[in-house]
């Protein structure tokens, strides 16, 4: 029977030889006639089976000579050949060799060469050239290709070369051991025990050459790719399925001969011990590893999955018994069958589970919906069907295909096959691998979103809480300023209480139209009126504004007279919030410029644009400037510290904040508003030149016509976004007394400045300032007493004022009290790091902010009187640690160390002072005055005596040296000057430290 190449490779079974088909039958006549007459001669090949002698050898010792003997020939006979059943497998250990002979005559006309195959593991021909001397060939079908005597290009074929003379009868003698291993069935049929023209089996050769080498690139292409998709995605199931497919690959190469012909020729790889039990089995075992992961076999049958293992590691110890069976007999013909065949018996119940749990695992995937196992089972299905085909055409005989393409078409067919699987399953993995990783990305960004958002939340709480806590810091503060002095603030106070208190209602305003828009429920009301009308009246009510700053504000529109369609509270807070930031940062004797223009095309629309010629947007800034959720948290350069954002001052323009300095409302509800409007608005800008904002709506006229209002009602509607400023903010020029202390506010809040005024006009000289750049300028040529200063405000907040402040020694020893809104723990450290000495949260207590400046004004008093005792100087090591030092002692000890350095030079001047330490006479004297409330020229004189006075009591010079070592020109002076210092004169000082010497 004949047994599948491609079953045995799935099955597994170890007795892995193919039995050739078309054993020889016994025939009449003993010699083969070759005549070009014959049927056979026409097709160029000649089958000799019937022709055979054989002798059946149970030694190995017998020798050409004696077998070729005339009194040997009765030995042979023509049915010992079926008899022996030398083409099976079990000759038995008795039976060592076949001898078999052949004669064939010759009626050509001319000498011709032949091929000639007999099937055997190996095979001796002999040829005799005289009645001594033979021709020896040796091949056969575990001989390495190597040792074969033929060659040629028909290496795949064990066959020899056989010259037959013409006219001659040659005879042939064969040595045949073991059946060995046809190279295919149909190879068996059409050339075993057959004489054939070396072009007939070239023809035959060919085709075999190019079926095999498509159908081994197939596969070879097909592993290399899963073997490059386990490289790039490692993906273990296109692994062991690569290495599965390079197995079927190999087995097809090595029973096609290929492996030998042109890899390794030298050594025997279709050798039944190394092939059918290893060879196998590693392609079973990467089957095996393939399927498990391609069917989740431990997750669909995970007790049939260790079942599986088991089954397969008997597979593995039946075989490696069976190779030690065989290789202890010296070869597979020597084996004793009983005992063989038993252990073949249980590799072949064993792979019955292995064939079925597979199949099984797939049904159950399948059923479960998993497409992949759906094709798994078509691959299966295609592999047995090809087996039947096979069948069927060999019993009908359909068409007239070799065999072995079947096997190899079914195989192809089912790698092929089971890498669809595999590339849906791929598929699959990474539409969940996106899928998953989308959702990881969704899931982040809405994390990172609401983080964004509780960020944003908290900032806009803060800065709200600012804008709310600064109105009513003035309101409390005004009724308090009202009911303590009546007189002073009844016609103020109520006035500011009630600009205040509209501020606070624009701002929950503000609040509800974003909370409307965010929920659309935000109503609109449109009316049909003359639109550049009513943006005219808008921008005038500015021009009071503009004026207190010395900008010109201007109103320019094409047409002069427009009547559409338009919404008057939205356009409203639209214009006044971009004309208030527009003034806010326009400098001094700038220009606003207000345009309206309609365009035509594409569609009309009305254009109307504020441009003005402030400090300017940064780029990359600019296209952020609109969102809510970014703000410029005050940097390192501009103000704060914050890493993540960006100051006003650098932006240029406050970020999304409102028209009063920044709740994250006016630009963000600008923006929303436009675009409720079915509008836009855009912001162009170019550093130190400017920034223009541009808002284009769509022109309609459908709504009623007509809206009844008034430049005086457009001014109140309009002044919530006018920030109030006094008519004179410049410091007020009056006598101050010597008990006034000057104190400088920085706060960009004109009512704010007017209630800290109230409060400390009784003590303090209050000079004021609007942001913290101009209030740092102010402060390096004022030299105040003390600072208050708000901290969030335009060009420069307070935090950064600070730390420029205490970063200058000019300045570094004025107190500073911030005052902000920003209560929480956070931003109490981050001012108290700034270098503040005292942090108040609005609204705060006015005899707390009393209270705390006074305590500063006595910290100072008390700083003035170690100063005044110049002994510290003397007594401070240059190893005290650095926080054991204050920080002024720092400027005092390099103030006392040039003047200590220039103490014998009498022309020493405190202009050379200045010089050396680096400040203007003018501020030297103030700080100085401020840290010591003593002047320059007293210090210097006091520390010359006090030098004095070291050197007459650790020294042996006289009171005239010490005099000149110390800058006194004049002994007399000096006497008198020591004498106002320390109570004694110097002459009693030197002799008192000489009496205590005498003493020692």
């Amino acid at each position: 029977m004949s047994t599948r190449l491609y079953i045995r490779l799935f099955a597994f079974l170890l007795s892995g030889w193919l039995p050739i088909v078309g054993t020889a039958q016994p025939g009449g006549g003993g010699v083969l006639a070759l005549s070009p007459a014959d049927e056979a001669y026409q097709a160029g090949r000649y089958y000799f089976g019937d022709y055979l002698y054989v002798f059946v050898d149970s030694t190995e010792t017998r020798a050409i000579e004696a077998v070729a003997a005339p009194s040997f020939q009765p030995h042979f006979a023509k049915d010992s050949l079926g008899q022996a059943r030398w083409f099976g497998s079990d000759l038995g250990p008795g039976i060592q060799y076949i001898w078999a002979r052949l004669a064939i005559h010759s009626q050509l006309e001319y000498d011709q060469e032949w091929l000639i195959n007999i099937s055997a593991a190996e095979v001796d021909l002999y040829i005799p050239v005289d009645s001594n001397r033979f021709m020896h060939h040796r091949s056969g079908s575990v001989l390495p290709f190597r040792e074969r005597t033929f060659q040629g290009s028909y290496g795949i074929l064990p066959c020899l070369p056989l010259f037959i003379p013409a006219g001659d009868t040659l005879t042939l003698y064969f040595r045949l051991k073991g059946v060995g291993y046809p190279l295919r069935n149909d190879l068996a049929a059409t050339f075993n025990q057959t004489i054939f023209r070396p072009e007939v089996y070239s023809a035959w050769d060919r085709r075999a050459r190019f079926l095999d080498a498509m159908i081994i690139g197939i596969l070879l292409a097909v592993a290399i790719y899963h073997l490059i998709i386990f490289l790039y995605q490692r993906q273990y199931v296109s692994l062991f399925f690569s290495l599965f497919v390079l197995g079927i690959a190999l087995l097809i190469m090595m029973f096609s001969g290929y492996s030998q012909e042109f890899i390794l020729s030298a050594y025997n790889l279709r050798n039944g011990i190394i092939f059918s039990p290893i060879t196998y089995f590693v392609v079973f075992l990467f089957y095996y590893l393939f399927s498990r992961l391609y069917l989740k076999l431990p997750e669909i049958l995970p007790v049939w999955d260790k079942i599986w293992a088991v089954l397969l590691f008997i597979n593995l110890l039946t075989g490696a018994m069976v190779i030690n069976m065989v290789l202890a007999a010296g070869g597979l013909w020597n084996v004793a069958p009983g005992q063989f065949f038993k252990l073949v018996s249980v590799r072949g119940i064993v792979d019955i589970p292995l064939y079925i749990i597979p199949v099984a695992a797939a049904i159950a995937a399948w059923y479960r919906g998993n497409k992949a196992a759906g094709i798994y089972l078509i691959a299966i299905f295609t592999f047995v069907l090809q087996s039947l085909a096979k069948d069927v055409n060999a019993w009908f005989s359909i068409l007239s295909l070799p065999e072995w393409l079947y096997s190899d078409i079914g195989t192809t067919t089912m790698v092929l096959l089971f890498a669809m699987g595999i590339a849906r399953q791929l598929k699959t993995l990474q539409e969940e691998k996106t899928a998953a990783e989308q959702a990881e990305q969704v899931e982040r960004a809405e994390a990172s979103r609401i983080r964004e958002l509780d960020a944003f939340k908290s900032r806009f709480y803060t800065n709200i809480t600012h804008q709310f806590r600064t109105p009513l810091t003035i309101i409390l503060g005004m009724a308090g300023q009202i009911q303590s002095h009546p007189s002073a603030w009844l016609h103020k106070g109520p006035e500011m209480i009630r600009r205040n208190g509209r501020r606070l209602l624009q701002l929950v305003d503000q609040i509800l139209t974003l909370s409307r828009l965010e929920t659309g429920q935000l109503p609109a009301r449109f009316v049909q009126d003359d639109v550049i009308r009513y943006l005219k009246y808008i921008v005038e009510s500015f021009h009071s504004s503009a004026e207190q700053k010395n900008i010109h504000l201007e109103f320019s529109s094409e047409p002069k007279e427009l009547v559409i369609d338009y919404e008057p509270d939205k356009l409203m807070d639209i214009l006044s919030n971009l004309i208030s930031n527009a003034i806010k940062f326009t400098p001094q004797g700038g220009a606003v410029q207000v345009t309206a223009r309609l365009q035509s095309e594409p569609v009309e629309t009305l254009t109307f644009q504020v441009k003005d010629n402030g400090p300017g947007i940064a780029p990359e800034h600019l296209p952020r400037i609109f969102d809510r959720f970014y703000h410029a948290s005050p940097g390192p350069k501009g103000g704060g510290g914050g890493k993540a954002g960006l100051s006003e001052a650098q932006l240029g323009f406050p970020s999304p904040l409102d028209g009063q300095g920044g709740a994250g409302i006016g630009l963000a509800l600008t923006y929303e508003l436009a675009h409720f409007l079915k509008g836009k608005i855009t912001a162009e800008s170019e550093p130190g030149k400017g920034a223009v904002f541009s808002v284009t709506l769509p022109v309609t006229r459908s709504a009623p016509v007509g809206h009844e209002y008034g430049p005086s009602d457009i001014r109140e509607a309009v002044s919530a976004y006018i920030p109030w400023q006094e008519a004179a903010r410049q410091t007020e020029v009056k006598a101050v007394s010597p008990e006034q202390y000057t104190v400088l506010l920085v706060e960009d809040n004109e009512d704010m400045v007017a209630y800290i005024r109230a409060i400390l006009n009784a003590r303090f000289h209050c000079v004021a300032e609007p942001d913290g750049k101009q209030g740092l300028a102010k402060a390096r040529t004022l030299i105040p007493d003390i600072i208050i200063s708000d901290i969030m405000m335009p060009e420069m907040d307070g935090l950064e004022m600070c730390r420029q402040l205490k970063a200058d020694k000019r300045t570094s020893h004025i107190p500073v009290i911030l005052l902000t809104a920003k209560s929480d723990d956070a931003s109490r450290i981050e001012g108290l790091q700034a270098g503040a000495d005292a942090y108040l949260a609005k609204p705060f207590n006015q005899t707390e902010l009393l209270v705390r400046a006074g305590n500063l004004i006595e910290l100072r008093a008390q700083l003035q009187e170690r100063y005044r005792d110049l002994s510290f100087l003397f007594q401070l090591r240059p190893d005290y640690p650095e926080e054991d030092i204050h920080p002024e002692d720092h400027f005092m000890r390099e103030l006392h160390s040039i003047i200590e350095a220039n103490l014998s030079n009498a022309q020493f001047s405190i202009s050379q002072l200045c010089e050396q330490i680096g400040m203007s006479r003018a501020t030297l004297y103030k700080k100085f005055k401020a840290l010591s409330n003593q002047s320059i020229a007293h210090f210097i004189r006091r520390a010359r005596l006090h030098k004095a006075r070291q050197l007459l009591e650790n020294t042996s010079l006289n009171v005239s040296q010490v005099a000149i070592d110390v800058g006194f020109k004049n002994l007399s002076t000096f006497s008198r000057s020591f004498s106002e210092e320390f109570g004694l004169n110097p002459s009693e000082i030197k002799k008192r430290e000489e009496n205590l010497l005498k003493k020692r």
